[in-house]
């Protein structure tokens, strides 16, 4: 199959140049590439090219211009009766391709009576059928559905790769560039939209907790972290490292005690993130360490 501008997830394309299943589940957060992915897998499958999607067939056009009779997508928000109905379509071979996609975003809100509905056909689909199913966890899909498809589940890039494709699409990696990569956790997507737009949409909470960590307000400051996923919070952790690496440069001497201490602090804390994933924890964990640094930072100040 032909990656060309998908980036990174090695393992993925491994497995689907090893072998077709006749159901994927594309697991990722928002900005992760997972709509891209799906896009090439269903272009792919309907190309008639050597090393699909060759971009230039019949098929391919037709994929381009989203008028191919062979590709069905399927709302989650699609009535248990209406699904009924489009999978008993499914006994009909394919119009003009070797195979007949059906395509699902956002999986995770289909209703379960139409999940366990589509369980049915994932069982014991015909041959020539595939089924494509994008979540952005895979938790809101039922085990018994995910245990009838191959989990693609998209990693973060490396920074080089995301610095890469911005040399790439716009002839520089500038500070603005650097700064929506950090932001990003790792997904191009994510970086893309943060550069094209200005700020980063954690301005106010910024602010906000570096006020709680200056008077120890701990109420204040957990308010801030309700994350549930871990891309978010980390997202939120590079801004606000960002943030006050900046106060730092930019603050006069007489707050130079807090913001060192507070960078310090919140420093440390990159690498036992990296080997504790429990955002229950850090989502309680984060804002202890700012309160203690802002403690911290008034002893020493105390001090001198």
């Amino acid at each position: 199959m032909n990656f060309t501008d998908f980036y990174g997830n090695e393992p993925i394309k491994t497995i689907l140049n090893a072998h077709l299943f006749h159901a994927y589940l594309i697991e990722g957060p928002e900005g992760s590439g997972k709509h891209t992915l799906a896009d090439k897998i269903t272009n792919a499958l309907v190309c008639d090219g050597v090393n699909p999607p060759c971009g230039i067939c019949r098929q391919c056009y037709k994929f381009r211009q989203d008028c191919h009779p062979d590709i069905i997508r399927i709302p989650a928000e699609i009535p248990v009766d209406e699904l009924r109905q489009v999978l008993a379509g499914i006994v009909l071979t394919p119009n003009d391709a070797k195979h007949k996609i059906y395509r699902i975003d956002n999986a995770e809100k289909l209703h379960p009576t139409a999940q366990n509905l589509l369980l049915k056909t994932l069982e014991e689909p015909p041959h020539y059928a595939v089924f494509i199913l994008l979540c952005n966890t895979r938790e809101g899909v039922l085990q018994t559905v995910r245990s009838r498809c191959q989990v693609l589940s998209l990693a973060p890039l490396p920074e080089e790769t995301i610095r890469e494709h911005f040399i790439k699409t716009f002839g520089e990696y500038d500070e603005k560039a650097k700064e929506a990569t950090l932001l990003s956790a790792g997904f191009l997507g994510k970086a893309l939209k943060r550069y094209g737009e200005e700020g980063d949409g954690f301005s106010e909470a910024c602010v906000r907790l570096e006020k709680a960590a200056r008077e120890g307000n701990a109420a204040e400051a957990l308010k801030l972290f309700h994350y549930d996923n871990r891309e978010s919070l980390l997202a939120f952790y590079n801004a606000f490292s960002l943030y006050i690496k900046r106060k730092l440069r930019q603050c006069a001497e007489s707050d130079r005690a807090f913001y060192s201490t507070l960078v310090q602090k919140w420093d440390e804390a990159a690498q036992p993130m990296q080997a504790n994933v429990n955002v229950k924890f850090w989502n309680t964990n984060l804002p202890r360490i700012c309160l203690n640094a802002g403690r911290d930072a008034t002893r020493r100040k105390d001090r001198i």
